[in-house]
């Protein structure tokens, strides 16, 4: 008796997913990157992020000409600074969604000792 192969259909969608290289320009500088298809928008997307965040850095930084490798450190730094700082509303409001539900749970608890 021979056992036939049955394929996952979700398998054979991320087999068959797409890649396509794109053209993306950033700090002037070129750069071809292959990536899923569903995702080029956000390449895109980000490139011109990343390229505003430039020309934002050099219209406050008016009496020295950085390279484009110091802009992109100043870019990444940031970067960084706003995701430290999102970490921390996220952990604040986690925080205050705890205390939330336990004062949730003290005035449930009341109000069953009350009937």
């Amino acid at each position: 008796m021979s056992q036939e192969t049955t394929t996952n259909p979700q398998s054979a969608i991320i087999a068959k997913e797409e890649f396509r290289p794109v053209d993306i320009s950033i700090a002037g500088t070129p750069h071809r990157i292959v990536c899923p298809v569903d995702e080029i928008k956000n390449l895109e997307n980000g490139a011109e992020f990343i390229n505003q965040k430039i020309r934002d850095l050099r219209r406050e930084i008016k009496h020295k000409t950085p390279s484009n490798e110091e802009f992109l450190v100043l870019v990444c730094l940031d970067l960084y600074d706003q995701i430290q700082g999102l970490q921390n509303q996220v952990a604040a409001n986690a925080a205050e969604q705890k205390q939330i539900s336990e004062m949730i749970e003290k005035i449930n608890k009341q109000a069953r000792s009350m009937l």
